[in-house]
């Protein structure tokens, strides 16, 4: 006899178990999956099939918690580099006044910059207070997530003319001065703060005096500040990378630790609940935390590669010369969102490969602040290799009014390339061999062309390598496909 619907639901209203077509339960007995079988019994799920799927929501979730985790890492583990490899505590600054060198392991630096930087915790200080001097400063203040909380200097609201920044803790309610301060609400403890020393007629050493006029002091000091101390960071091997394995898991827990907890953060908090990382507890996983974390960690590095590398054609944004290799390296917002989705691939696209955003980097349009490219493959769309020689020319004119610089990154660390002349960059304040019409050729290999070592960096054969092309206070030309830059070409 056909049941029909109604008879279905007339069955089910009188508590009868109705045999209706198209109810029967979903779920087999057994499913054939990525990880093995899952076995059920009457629907329920044996032990072992158990935990199995709870090792692997475990083992899943840890690895999207590393990838969301990583720029929160990274400025951690600058904050425990510096201190552990230089001695430098909260509120010291330490400055490249000879340059930031390949001695240092740090995501994308570069040797034509002044920098100097500092990390203060406004939960152990209180209100911190960063004094800028007038002049050419170009500075700007991330939280540990990398995002961006202001411009200091001349892309900030100070200007040339120099100016105190106000750091409140997150929920501060002492006092704050009415005048004096541009007063900025933190929403973190951990912020790291960053100049960098223009440098004008070839004066580095007064661009090194000028980035050492910068003060960073608790605002209780305000009346009498103590001295900062600067410590150099020029030809020390201080190493700021991400660490790998359980090392990464510990200072994600100390970071968690230090600092509140967002909203938009709770899901991931509710992930590494699990898996012994937790708000206001030590980090004391078991034997499979451990286990799980371990491996999610390898493969959460090797997607952040992945990412780095392969990002760009991921995203299909804009590229700057189209029908080249090279794009855009800021593919994420200083705010790391749109109005619609979280930047959550961009974020780590840029953070695993570089540090710091601001608004101030990424412009996309001429004037104050900077914009980079960089690309993976040569013009044939291999893989750039250390142990090969390639030739670039830099067409003349190029888009940058106050100069541009290419620096050339070990694809294994994402810094300067470590090469025995310690030498990884070139720019327009070098002195180059220039062509007839005005362009000059940059030549990336493990020997230099007989009489073109100016414009040569040594490249190391077994390593890849990536070039990074900055350029500074970017011109129109970048942006209106007046100026194209061609792509690398391996020399035969």
């Amino acid at each position: 006899m056909k049941i029909t619907r109604k008879q279905c639901l007339m069955a089910a209203v009188l508590g009868m178990t109705p045999v209706c077509s198209g109810t029967q339960a979903q779920t087999p007995d057994n499913v054939d999956t990525r990880i093995g079988t899952l076995n059920f019994r009457l629907g329920f799920p044996t032990d072992e099939t158990a935990q199995k799927l709870f090792d692997e929501i475990d083992y899943q979730r840890a690895v999207q918690a590393y990838l969301w985790a990583y720029p929160a890492v990274s400025f951690e583990s600058i904050r425990v580099g510096l201190k552990r490899d230089l001695g430098l505590d909260l509120n010291d600054l330490t400055i490249a006044d000879n340059f930031a060198d390949p001695e240092g392991l740090w995501l994308t630096a570069n040797d034509t910059t002044i920098y100097a930087l500092a990390n203060v915790d406004l939960g152990k200080t209180g209100p911190i207070v960063v004094e800028i001097p007038p002049g050419a400063i170009v500075g700007l203040i991330d939280d540990f997530w990398q995002r961006s909380i202001t411009d200091l200097g001349l892309p900030g609201p100070d200007g040339a003319n120099g100016g105190k920044f106000l750091m409140l803790p997150p929920g501060y309610k002492g006092d704050v001065p009415k005048t004096g301060y541009h007063v900025l609400q933190g929403t973190m403890n951990n912020y790291n703060v960053m100049v960098r020393g223009i440098i004008e007629n070839g004066d580095q050493d007064g661009a090194v005096q000028a980035v050492k006029r910068v003060k960073v002091y608790p605002l209780s000091e305000s009346d009498n500040p103590r001295p900062n101390k600067f410590i150099s960071m020029s030809g020390q091997a201080a190493n700021t990378l991400p660490p790998t394995g359980m090392a990464y898991w510990e200072r994600l827990s100390d970071y968690i630790n230090n600092n509140p907890v967002h909203n938009r953060d709770l899901f991931f908090m509710g992930m590494l609940k699990p898996l012994g990382i937790e708000k206001g507890k030590e980090f004391k996983p078991d034997a499979r935390q451990r286990a799980i974390l371990e491996e999610a960690a390898k493969m959460g590095d090797a997607m952040g590669r992945v990412m780095l590398f392969e990002g760009p054609e991921r995203f299909g944004q804009p590229e700057p010369f189209p029908g080249t290799k090279w794009h855009w390296v800021f593919q994420v917002n200083p705010v790391q969102q749109t109005d619609t989705y979280g930047q959550i691939d961009e974020r780590l696209h840029y953070t695993y490969g570089a540090i710091y955003t601001t608004p101030a980097l990424g412009v996309m349009k001429a004037g104050p602040g900077g914009n980079y490219v960089q690309a993976f493959r040569d013009k044939d769309g291999n893989r750039l290799d250390g142990g090969k020689s390639y030739r670039l020319n830099v067409p003349k004119d190029a888009p940058a009014a106050q100069f541009w610089s290419l620096t050339l990154y070990d694809t294994g660390t994402r810094s300067m390339i470590q090469n025995s002349g310690n030498d990884s960059a070139r720019s327009s304040l070098d002195e180059l061999k220039t062509n007839a019409d005005g362009s000059v050729d940059l030549y990336f290999g493990p020997t230099s062309l007989a009489g073109m070592e100016s414009n040569w960096i040594e490249t190391i054969p077994g390593k890849g390598f990536y070039p990074m092309l900055r350029f500074y206070t970017p011109k129109e030309g970048l942006f209106d496909g007046t100026w194209k830059l061609p792509d690398i070409e391996l020399m035969k």
